[in-house]
């Protein structure tokens, strides 16, 4: 049995951040919705901690237990696990450096972030890509610490 909370053969680091995925989906959704109001400060305040508390998750906790798996997943490319993490990897990272991205660029530029225009359709694909990797992610921890 592990030492995780969530009564599955997962580690108590891989409980918390499933969990720590799901509270920043909810904090990008409602960081969304505060767009959508045109609480643009709120807005951004709440996009830049999701970003950077998925960094932190990713360095910390997904890098790891990534490259763990990688000699696994290059011996047996077709397994269910490998299948769904590197489709999860890809998207993830994606979002993450596109989210990066926008939080420095408006961070760096205030005045862009009170018209956001052209960006808008870059955010609602990051905010996608996103939610994808999470349904991703959830997958991979369900093939890794459940199945």
């Amino acid at each position: 049995m592990s030492s995780g909370i969530l009564g599955t053969r997962a580690t108590l680091v891989a409980d918390v951040n499933l969990i720590l995925q799901i509270v920043l989906l909810a904090t990008l959704s409602i960081g969304a919705f505060q767009a959508r109001r045109g609480r643009i400060n709120s807005h951004h305040n709440l996009m830049t901690t999701a970003v950077v508390f998925n960094a932190v998750a990713i360095i910390a906790v997904m890098n790891p237990s990534f490259f763990r798996a990688l000699p696994y997943s290059l011996r047996n490319p077709g397994a269910p696990g490998p299948t769904v993490m590197w489709p999860h990897m890809i998207l993830g990272a994606l979002a993450e450096l596109i989210g990066a991205y926008l939080v420095i660029r408006l961070k760096l530029d205030p005045e862009r972030a009170s018209t956001l225009g052209s960006l808008k359709w870059v955010m609602v694909i990051t905010l996608l890509l996103w939610v994808l990797a999470l349904v991703g992610g959830i997958v991979v921890y369900y093939v890794w610490h459940v199945r």
